[in-house]
Protein backbone atom coordinates (compact mmCIF):
# COMPACT_ATOMS: atom_id res chain seq x y z
CA UNK A 1 0.00 0.00 0.00
CA UNK A 2 2.67 2.55 0.39
CA UNK A 3 4.45 1.39 -2.58
CA UNK A 4 1.15 2.25 -4.13
CA UNK A 5 0.89 6.07 -2.42
CA UNK A 6 4.71 6.63 -3.03
CA UNK A 7 3.99 6.15 -6.88
CA UNK A 8 1.07 8.24 -7.10
CA UNK A 9 3.12 10.69 -5.71
CA UNK A 10 5.93 10.71 -8.01
CA UNK A 11 3.36 10.30 -10.62
CA UNK A 12 1.60 13.17 -9.77
CA UNK A 13 5.30 15.19 -9.10
CA UNK A 14 5.92 13.80 -12.75
CA UNK A 15 2.50 15.06 -14.47
CA UNK A 16 3.59 18.66 -12.95
CA UNK A 17 7.51 18.77 -13.51
CA UNK A 18 6.31 17.05 -17.33
CA UNK A 19 3.85 19.54 -17.64
CA UNK A 20 6.41 22.58 -17.57
CA UNK A 21 8.40 24.04 -20.43
CA UNK A 22 12.28 23.22 -21.16
CA UNK A 23 12.90 27.09 -20.37
CA UNK A 24 11.31 26.69 -16.88
CA UNK A 25 13.23 23.07 -16.18
CA UNK A 26 16.84 24.54 -17.00
CA UNK A 27 15.89 27.87 -15.38
CA UNK A 28 14.43 25.70 -12.47
CA UNK A 29 17.48 23.00 -12.54
CA UNK A 30 20.25 26.53 -12.65
CA UNK A 31 18.28 27.84 -9.93
CA UNK A 32 18.24 24.82 -7.72
CA UNK A 33 22.15 24.16 -8.39
CA UNK A 34 23.00 27.96 -7.55
CA UNK A 35 20.75 27.76 -4.23
CA UNK A 36 22.41 24.60 -3.26
CA UNK A 37 25.64 25.25 -4.13
CA UNK A 38 25.36 28.81 -1.81
CA UNK A 39 23.81 26.91 1.12
CA UNK A 40 26.58 24.04 1.37
CA UNK A 41 29.10 26.65 0.60
CA UNK A 42 27.24 29.73 3.53
CA UNK A 43 27.51 26.64 5.67
CA UNK A 44 31.12 25.24 5.15
CA UNK A 45 31.98 28.86 5.55
CA UNK A 46 30.32 29.69 9.05
CA UNK A 47 31.48 26.22 10.15
CA UNK A 48 35.21 27.13 9.00
CA UNK A 49 34.93 30.82 10.09
CA UNK A 50 33.24 30.34 13.41
CA UNK A 51 36.34 27.64 15.00
CA UNK A 52 38.77 30.05 13.52
CA UNK A 53 37.31 33.12 15.21
CA UNK A 54 36.37 31.04 18.32
CA UNK A 55 40.08 29.72 18.76
CA UNK A 56 41.64 33.13 17.85
CA UNK A 57 39.03 34.38 20.50
CA UNK A 58 40.32 31.82 23.04
CA UNK A 59 44.07 32.51 22.79
CA UNK A 60 43.47 36.35 22.80
CA UNK A 61 41.76 35.50 26.12
CA UNK A 62 44.66 33.91 26.84
CA UNK A 63 47.02 36.48 26.46
CA UNK A 64 44.24 38.53 28.61
CA UNK A 65 44.06 36.36 31.58
CA UNK A 66 48.09 36.45 31.81
CA UNK A 67 48.28 39.76 31.02
CA UNK A 68 45.86 40.16 34.06
CA UNK A 69 47.74 37.65 36.39
CA UNK A 70 51.12 39.66 35.86
CA UNK A 71 49.84 42.66 36.49
CA UNK A 72 48.30 41.28 39.69
CA UNK A 73 51.30 39.83 40.94
CA UNK A 74 53.13 43.04 40.81
CA UNK A 75 50.14 45.00 43.20
CA UNK A 76 48.96 41.93 45.20
CA UNK A 77 49.73 43.53 48.24
CA UNK A 78 47.30 46.51 48.03
CA UNK A 79 43.50 45.80 47.15
CA UNK A 80 42.72 49.29 45.44
CA UNK A 81 45.25 48.80 43.07
CA UNK A 82 43.81 44.80 42.37
CA UNK A 83 40.78 46.11 42.00
CA UNK A 84 41.90 48.73 39.28
CA UNK A 85 43.84 47.00 37.14
CA UNK A 86 40.84 43.84 37.08
CA UNK A 87 38.34 46.88 35.71
CA UNK A 88 41.39 48.73 33.53
CA UNK A 89 41.86 45.20 31.77
CA UNK A 90 38.22 44.46 31.44
CA UNK A 91 37.37 48.04 29.94
CA UNK A 92 40.90 48.01 27.73
CA UNK A 93 40.55 44.78 26.01
CA UNK A 94 36.36 45.50 25.33
CA UNK A 95 36.81 48.01 22.84
CA UNK A 96 36.51 47.71 19.33
CA UNK A 97 40.73 47.95 18.45
CA UNK A 98 41.03 44.47 19.80
CA UNK A 99 37.81 43.04 18.77
CA UNK A 100 36.92 41.04 21.69
CA UNK A 101 33.94 41.71 24.62
CA UNK A 102 34.77 40.86 27.81
CA UNK A 103 32.26 39.69 30.01
CA UNK A 104 33.90 39.30 33.17
CA UNK A 105 37.32 39.13 35.14
CA UNK A 106 37.28 37.54 38.47
CA UNK A 107 40.42 37.29 40.46
CA UNK A 108 40.22 33.97 42.81
CA UNK A 109 42.19 33.97 45.90
CA UNK A 110 43.67 30.18 46.64
CA UNK A 111 40.79 29.02 48.60
CA UNK A 112 38.52 30.08 44.98
CA UNK A 113 37.41 32.86 46.98
CA UNK A 114 36.84 35.94 45.05
CA UNK A 115 39.52 38.60 45.62
CA UNK A 116 38.52 41.12 42.93
CA UNK A 117 35.98 41.41 40.23
CA UNK A 118 34.42 43.33 36.96
CA UNK A 119 31.50 42.89 34.96
CA UNK A 120 30.03 44.19 32.29
CA UNK A 121 26.18 45.98 32.93
CA UNK A 122 24.42 43.48 31.47
CA UNK A 123 26.29 40.73 33.16
CA UNK A 124 24.00 38.41 36.45
CA UNK A 125 26.74 37.94 38.69
CA UNK A 126 24.77 35.16 41.04
CA UNK A 127 23.36 33.90 37.41
CA UNK A 128 27.31 33.32 36.53
CA UNK A 129 27.95 32.04 39.59
CA UNK A 130 24.80 29.35 40.05
CA UNK A 131 25.28 28.54 36.22
CA UNK A 132 27.20 25.25 35.49
CA UNK A 133 29.58 24.81 32.25
CA UNK A 134 28.14 23.32 29.13
CA UNK A 135 31.05 22.23 27.40
CA UNK A 136 34.95 22.29 27.58
CA UNK A 137 37.66 23.78 25.16
CA UNK A 138 40.75 23.08 24.62
CA UNK A 139 41.76 26.07 27.01
CA UNK A 140 38.65 26.75 29.54
CA UNK A 141 35.08 25.75 29.86
CA UNK A 142 31.92 27.29 28.04
CA UNK A 143 28.59 28.42 29.35
CA UNK A 144 25.40 29.18 28.25
CA UNK A 145 24.03 32.40 29.70
CA UNK A 146 20.93 34.41 29.62
CA UNK A 147 22.18 36.82 27.99
CA UNK A 148 24.77 34.76 25.49
CA UNK A 149 27.08 32.07 25.28
CA UNK A 150 30.43 32.83 27.35
CA UNK A 151 33.68 31.07 26.99
CA UNK A 152 36.05 31.46 30.26
CA UNK A 153 39.62 31.02 30.00
CA UNK A 154 42.08 30.97 32.89
CA UNK A 155 45.74 32.02 34.18
CA UNK A 156 47.88 31.70 37.49
CA UNK A 157 48.91 34.71 39.50
CA UNK A 158 52.69 33.92 40.40
CA UNK A 159 53.51 33.04 43.49
CA UNK A 160 50.09 31.18 44.20
CA UNK A 161 48.30 33.59 44.55
CA UNK A 162 44.96 32.92 42.91
CA UNK A 163 43.53 32.52 39.39
CA UNK A 164 42.62 35.13 37.28
CA UNK A 165 39.07 34.55 35.03
CA UNK A 166 38.43 36.29 32.00
CA UNK A 167 34.90 35.73 30.23
CA UNK A 168 34.71 35.97 26.77
CA UNK A 169 31.16 36.86 25.03
CA UNK A 170 30.55 35.27 21.87
CA UNK A 171 28.71 38.26 20.83
CA UNK A 172 31.61 39.44 18.49
CA UNK A 173 32.09 35.92 16.56
CA UNK A 174 28.26 35.89 16.10
CA UNK A 175 28.19 39.42 14.78
CA UNK A 176 31.31 38.72 12.42
CA UNK A 177 29.18 35.03 11.23
CA UNK A 178 26.18 37.18 10.88
CA UNK A 179 28.07 39.46 8.65
CA UNK A 180 30.19 37.05 7.13
CA UNK A 181 26.52 35.10 6.18
CA UNK A 182 24.48 38.05 4.99
CA UNK A 183 28.17 38.39 2.59
CA UNK A 184 27.58 35.31 1.36
CA UNK A 185 23.57 35.37 0.91
CA UNK A 186 24.35 39.22 -0.82
CA UNK A 187 26.24 37.21 -3.27
CA UNK A 188 24.50 34.21 -3.70
CA UNK A 189 21.60 36.28 -4.41
CA UNK A 190 23.38 38.40 -7.30
CA UNK A 191 24.76 34.74 -8.74
CA UNK A 192 21.16 33.47 -8.64
CA UNK A 193 20.35 36.53 -10.95
CA UNK A 194 23.52 36.23 -13.24
CA UNK A 195 22.51 32.74 -13.65
CA UNK A 196 19.26 32.85 -14.52
CA UNK A 197 20.13 35.64 -17.29
CA UNK A 198 22.56 33.59 -18.10
CA UNK A 199 20.52 30.60 -18.15
CA UNK A 200 17.54 32.40 -19.76
CA UNK A 201 19.89 33.82 -22.69
CA UNK A 202 21.36 29.92 -23.00
CA UNK A 203 17.98 28.37 -23.09
CA UNK A 204 16.37 30.78 -25.57
CA UNK A 205 19.56 29.92 -28.23
CA UNK A 206 18.57 26.28 -26.79
CA UNK A 207 14.65 26.57 -27.44
CA UNK A 208 14.02 28.53 -30.24
CA UNK A 209 15.52 26.33 -32.81
CA UNK A 210 13.03 23.52 -31.48
CA UNK A 211 10.03 25.74 -31.45
CA UNK A 212 10.64 26.48 -34.84
CA UNK A 213 11.12 22.53 -35.39
CA UNK A 214 7.47 22.14 -33.61
CA UNK A 215 5.88 24.96 -35.48
CA UNK A 216 7.49 23.48 -38.99
CA UNK A 217 6.00 19.95 -37.45
CA UNK A 218 2.41 21.45 -37.11
CA UNK A 219 2.47 23.33 -40.43
CA UNK A 220 3.61 19.93 -41.99
CA UNK A 221 0.81 18.45 -40.59
CA UNK A 222 -1.40 21.20 -41.85
CA UNK A 223 -0.05 19.83 -45.61
CA UNK A 224 2.64 22.52 -45.97
CA UNK A 225 4.85 19.87 -47.14
CA UNK A 226 7.60 22.16 -48.29
CA UNK A 227 7.88 23.79 -45.04
CA UNK A 228 12.04 24.26 -44.47
CA UNK A 229 13.37 25.56 -40.78
CA UNK A 230 16.47 27.80 -40.36
CA UNK A 231 19.80 26.00 -39.47
CA UNK A 232 20.94 27.83 -35.56
CA UNK A 233 24.34 25.99 -35.05
CA UNK A 234 26.10 23.73 -35.93
CA UNK A 235 25.56 21.11 -33.12
CA UNK A 236 22.82 18.39 -32.81
CA UNK A 237 19.86 20.60 -33.02
CA UNK A 238 21.23 21.98 -35.93
CA UNK A 239 21.52 19.00 -37.34
CA UNK A 240 18.02 18.17 -36.46
CA UNK A 241 16.88 20.54 -38.39
CA UNK A 242 19.10 19.60 -41.45
CA UNK A 243 17.27 16.40 -41.33
CA UNK A 244 13.99 17.84 -40.99
CA UNK A 245 14.65 19.86 -43.68
CA UNK A 246 15.58 16.92 -45.80
CA UNK A 247 12.62 15.23 -44.65
CA UNK A 248 9.92 17.90 -45.66
CA UNK A 249 11.85 17.96 -49.14
CA UNK A 250 11.04 14.33 -49.95
CA UNK A 251 7.85 14.71 -48.66
CA UNK A 252 7.06 17.23 -50.91
CA UNK A 253 8.92 15.65 -53.91
CA UNK A 254 6.96 12.38 -53.17
CA UNK A 255 3.26 14.64 -52.50
CA UNK A 256 4.46 16.34 -56.15
CA UNK A 257 5.03 12.65 -57.46
CA UNK A 258 1.93 10.86 -56.37
CA UNK A 259 0.19 14.56 -57.99
CA UNK A 260 1.78 13.65 -61.15
CA UNK A 261 0.84 10.03 -60.62
CA UNK A 262 -2.45 10.43 -60.13
CA UNK A 263 -3.03 13.31 -63.24
CA UNK A 264 -1.26 10.51 -65.31
CA UNK A 265 -3.25 7.52 -64.15
CA UNK A 266 -6.76 10.09 -64.55
CA UNK A 267 -5.19 10.82 -68.27
CA UNK A 268 -4.78 7.03 -68.49
CA UNK A 269 -8.06 6.20 -67.23
CA UNK A 270 -9.39 8.72 -69.75
CA UNK A 271 -7.25 7.37 -72.82
CA UNK A 272 -8.44 4.15 -71.83
CA UNK A 273 -12.12 4.85 -71.91
CA UNK A 274 -11.50 6.87 -75.10
CA UNK A 275 -9.48 3.71 -76.83
CA UNK A 276 -12.67 1.67 -75.96
CA UNK A 277 -15.12 3.93 -77.39
CA UNK A 278 -12.84 3.97 -80.21
CA UNK A 279 -12.44 0.32 -80.47
CA UNK A 280 -16.11 -0.03 -80.60
CA UNK A 281 -16.37 2.58 -83.36
CA UNK A 282 -13.96 0.72 -85.22
CA UNK A 283 -15.95 -2.87 -84.51
CA UNK A 284 -19.26 -1.44 -85.31
CA UNK A 285 -17.82 0.35 -88.45
CA UNK A 286 -16.28 -3.14 -89.19
CA UNK A 287 -19.46 -4.73 -88.90
CA UNK A 288 -21.26 -2.40 -91.04
CA UNK A 289 -19.13 -1.71 -93.74
CA UNK A 290 -17.41 -6.02 -94.59
CA UNK A 291 -19.35 -8.48 -92.57
CA UNK A 292 -23.35 -6.24 -92.87
CA UNK A 293 -22.39 -5.97 -96.87
CA UNK A 294 -21.70 -9.73 -96.90
CA UNK A 295 -24.91 -10.91 -95.06
CA UNK A 296 -26.76 -8.66 -97.34
CA UNK A 297 -25.23 -10.49 -100.23
CA UNK A 298 -26.17 -13.72 -99.14
CA UNK A 299 -28.93 -12.78 -98.06
CA UNK A 300 -29.69 -11.18 -101.74
CA UNK A 301 -28.19 -14.53 -102.98
CA UNK A 302 -30.06 -16.82 -101.73
CA UNK A 303 -33.43 -15.17 -102.23
CA UNK A 304 -32.49 -15.13 -106.48
CA UNK A 305 -31.37 -18.56 -106.25
CA UNK A 306 -34.59 -20.21 -107.09
CA UNK A 307 -34.44 -17.55 -110.06
CA UNK A 308 -31.43 -18.78 -111.90
CA UNK A 309 -30.66 -21.36 -114.52
CA UNK A 310 -30.15 -24.63 -113.31
CA UNK A 311 -26.77 -24.71 -115.75
CA UNK A 312 -25.55 -21.27 -113.57
CA UNK A 313 -26.57 -22.81 -110.11
CA UNK A 314 -23.33 -24.34 -109.14
CA UNK A 315 -22.00 -21.37 -109.92
CA UNK A 316 -24.36 -18.83 -107.76
CA UNK A 317 -24.01 -21.54 -105.01
CA UNK A 318 -20.18 -20.93 -105.01
CA UNK A 319 -20.42 -17.24 -104.73
CA UNK A 320 -22.63 -17.80 -101.78
CA UNK A 321 -20.11 -20.26 -100.54
CA UNK A 322 -17.22 -17.62 -100.50
CA UNK A 323 -19.60 -14.36 -99.34
CA UNK A 324 -19.78 -17.12 -95.67
CA UNK A 325 -16.34 -17.88 -96.45
CA UNK A 326 -15.17 -14.32 -95.72
CA UNK A 327 -17.68 -13.06 -93.31
CA UNK A 328 -16.63 -15.91 -90.91
CA UNK A 329 -12.63 -14.80 -91.70
CA UNK A 330 -14.03 -11.39 -90.89
CA UNK A 331 -15.45 -12.65 -87.78
CA UNK A 332 -12.90 -14.44 -86.62
CA UNK A 333 -10.23 -11.25 -87.13
CA UNK A 334 -12.93 -9.34 -84.90
CA UNK A 335 -13.18 -11.84 -81.86
CA UNK A 336 -9.14 -12.17 -82.44
CA UNK A 337 -8.51 -8.82 -82.04
CA UNK A 338 -10.81 -8.43 -79.10
CA UNK A 339 -9.47 -11.79 -77.52
CA UNK A 340 -7.29 -14.67 -78.85
CA UNK A 341 -8.67 -17.54 -77.74
CA UNK A 342 -5.13 -19.22 -78.14
CA UNK A 343 -4.00 -17.42 -75.29
CA UNK A 344 -6.52 -19.51 -72.74
CA UNK A 345 -6.25 -22.70 -74.55
CA UNK A 346 -2.52 -23.28 -75.44
CA UNK A 347 -0.97 -20.32 -73.33
CA UNK A 348 1.09 -17.63 -73.31
CA UNK A 349 3.87 -18.08 -75.47
CA UNK A 350 1.76 -19.64 -78.35
CA UNK A 351 -0.73 -16.57 -77.89
CA UNK A 352 2.51 -14.21 -78.65
CA UNK A 353 4.08 -16.25 -81.32
CA UNK A 354 1.01 -15.84 -83.02
CA UNK A 355 0.66 -12.17 -82.58
CA UNK A 356 3.86 -11.64 -83.35
CA UNK A 357 3.40 -13.22 -86.82
CA UNK A 358 0.34 -11.20 -87.62
CA UNK A 359 2.13 -8.04 -86.53
CA UNK A 360 5.27 -8.41 -89.05
CA UNK A 361 2.97 -8.97 -91.48
CA UNK A 362 0.95 -5.75 -91.12
CA UNK A 363 3.10 -3.43 -89.99
CA UNK A 364 6.61 -5.58 -91.99
CA UNK A 365 8.79 -5.32 -88.66
CA UNK A 366 10.75 -7.62 -88.12
CA UNK A 367 10.48 -9.19 -84.71
CA UNK A 368 12.88 -11.48 -82.72
CA UNK A 369 10.52 -13.60 -80.38
CA UNK A 370 12.82 -15.51 -77.64
CA UNK A 371 11.56 -17.57 -74.26
CA UNK A 372 13.33 -18.85 -71.55
CA UNK A 373 12.40 -20.86 -68.41
CA UNK A 374 8.42 -20.53 -69.14
CA UNK A 375 7.49 -24.12 -69.67
CA UNK A 376 4.14 -24.33 -67.04
CA UNK A 377 1.15 -22.03 -67.39
CA UNK A 378 1.03 -19.09 -65.50
CA UNK A 379 -2.37 -17.91 -64.11
CA UNK A 380 -4.75 -16.62 -66.17
CA UNK A 381 -4.80 -13.12 -65.21
CA UNK A 382 -1.00 -12.91 -65.29
CA UNK A 383 -0.65 -14.14 -68.55
CA UNK A 384 -3.62 -11.61 -70.25
CA UNK A 385 -1.26 -8.81 -68.48
CA UNK A 386 1.69 -10.27 -69.78
CA UNK A 387 0.24 -10.46 -73.15
CA UNK A 388 -1.57 -6.76 -73.42
CA UNK A 389 1.53 -5.15 -72.12
CA UNK A 390 3.90 -7.09 -75.06
CA UNK A 391 0.86 -6.16 -77.28
CA UNK A 392 1.27 -2.48 -75.97
CA UNK A 393 4.41 -1.90 -76.52
CA UNK A 394 4.85 -3.41 -80.02
CA UNK A 395 2.12 -1.50 -80.74
CA UNK A 396 4.07 1.55 -79.57
CA UNK A 397 6.85 0.42 -82.04
CA UNK A 398 4.24 0.68 -85.12
CA UNK A 399 2.55 3.79 -84.03
CA UNK A 400 5.75 5.60 -83.01
CA UNK A 401 9.19 4.21 -83.04
CA UNK A 402 9.77 4.21 -86.78
CA UNK A 403 11.70 1.22 -86.58
CA UNK A 404 12.50 -1.63 -88.80
CA UNK A 405 13.85 -4.21 -86.12
CA UNK A 406 12.50 -5.34 -82.63
CA UNK A 407 12.95 -8.16 -80.21
CA UNK A 408 10.59 -9.37 -77.69
CA UNK A 409 12.64 -11.50 -74.56
CA UNK A 410 10.52 -13.42 -71.85
CA UNK A 411 13.00 -14.70 -69.40
CA UNK A 412 11.74 -16.84 -65.78
CA UNK A 413 14.31 -17.30 -63.26
CA UNK A 414 14.22 -17.17 -59.46
CA UNK A 415 10.50 -16.50 -59.59
CA UNK A 416 10.95 -13.23 -61.41
CA UNK A 417 9.02 -12.69 -65.03
CA UNK A 418 10.91 -10.55 -67.13
CA UNK A 419 10.04 -9.00 -70.38
CA UNK A 420 12.11 -6.89 -72.86
CA UNK A 421 10.85 -5.13 -75.77
CA UNK A 422 13.54 -3.26 -77.81
CA UNK A 423 13.57 -1.50 -80.99
CA UNK A 424 15.98 0.26 -83.39
CA UNK A 425 13.67 3.54 -83.64
CA UNK A 426 14.03 6.73 -83.38
CA UNK A 427 13.78 6.63 -79.43
CA UNK A 428 13.09 9.62 -77.34
CA UNK A 429 13.94 11.45 -73.70
CA UNK A 430 12.22 9.46 -70.84
CA UNK A 431 13.26 11.95 -68.31
CA UNK A 432 11.19 14.73 -70.19
CA UNK A 433 7.72 13.41 -70.72
CA UNK A 434 7.67 9.57 -70.27
CA UNK A 435 3.58 9.45 -70.43
CA UNK A 436 2.25 11.89 -72.60
CA UNK A 437 -0.72 12.31 -74.58
CA UNK A 438 1.26 9.91 -77.23
CA UNK A 439 2.30 7.45 -74.93
CA UNK A 440 -0.91 6.34 -73.00
CA UNK A 441 0.42 2.92 -73.89
CA UNK A 442 3.99 3.58 -71.50
CA UNK A 443 1.58 4.62 -68.93
CA UNK A 444 -1.03 1.52 -69.69
CA UNK A 445 2.48 -0.78 -69.20
CA UNK A 446 3.23 1.01 -65.75
CA UNK A 447 -0.34 0.06 -64.35
CA UNK A 448 0.17 -3.23 -65.33
CA UNK A 449 3.01 -3.90 -63.98
CA UNK A 450 2.27 -2.38 -60.56
CA UNK A 451 -1.07 -4.03 -59.79
CA UNK A 452 1.69 -6.91 -59.92
CA UNK A 453 4.14 -5.68 -57.77
CA UNK A 454 6.58 -5.45 -60.65
CA UNK A 455 8.49 -2.60 -62.12
CA UNK A 456 8.58 -0.39 -65.46
CA UNK A 457 12.09 0.11 -66.49
CA UNK A 458 12.39 2.64 -69.58
CA UNK A 459 15.86 3.19 -71.67
CA UNK A 460 16.07 5.25 -74.45
CA UNK A 461 17.94 8.35 -75.88
CA UNK A 462 17.16 10.33 -79.50
CA UNK A 463 17.98 8.29 -82.30
CA UNK A 464 19.20 5.44 -79.98
CA UNK A 465 15.90 3.09 -80.05
CA UNK A 466 14.11 2.18 -76.85
CA UNK A 467 14.23 -0.59 -74.03
CA UNK A 468 11.45 -1.50 -72.33
CA UNK A 469 12.27 -4.27 -69.07
CA UNK A 470 9.39 -5.43 -67.17
CA UNK A 471 10.34 -7.20 -64.08
CA UNK A 472 7.25 -8.92 -62.35
CA UNK A 473 7.07 -11.54 -59.54
CA UNK A 474 5.50 -14.70 -59.12
CA UNK A 475 2.72 -14.57 -57.06
CA UNK A 476 3.08 -17.11 -53.86
CA UNK A 477 1.43 -20.14 -53.55
CA UNK A 478 -1.16 -18.91 -51.91
CA UNK A 479 -2.07 -16.41 -54.13
CA UNK A 480 -1.28 -18.46 -56.70
CA UNK A 481 -4.01 -20.57 -56.45
CA UNK A 482 -6.60 -18.04 -56.00
CA UNK A 483 -5.42 -16.75 -59.40
CA UNK A 484 -5.51 -20.51 -61.57
CA UNK A 485 -7.75 -20.99 -63.90
CA UNK A 486 -10.52 -23.48 -62.69
CA UNK A 487 -10.03 -27.29 -63.92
Amino acid sequence: MERIRQSALFQRFWDFAGAASIRVKVLGIVLGVIVLLGTFIMLQMRTAVYQTLTAEMEHQGVAIARAAAGEIDQVSGEPELVDHVVRRNRLHYSSAEHNTLIDYIIFDGPNNAPISESYADYVDPATLHTTPPVGATLIGLRYSLPWGDVTEVRADVPGGLGIVRVGLSDANVQANLTTMTLQIVSITLVMIGVGLAAAYFLTWILTRPIFDLVNATEAVGRGELGRQVPRWANDEIGDLAVSFNAMTRALAQADRERAEREALREKYIRGVIQAQEDERKRIARELHDSTSQSLTSLLVGLRNLGEVAPDTLDSQIEDIRRVVSGTLDEVHALAWQLRPSVLDDLGLVVALGRYIADFERRYSIQVDFTVHGLDDRLPVTLETSLYRMTQEGLTNVARHAQAHHASVLIDQRNNIIRIIIEDDGVGFNPDAHPFGEKNLGLQGIRERTQLFGGKLTIESQPGQGTSLFIEIPLPNTAARTELERPS
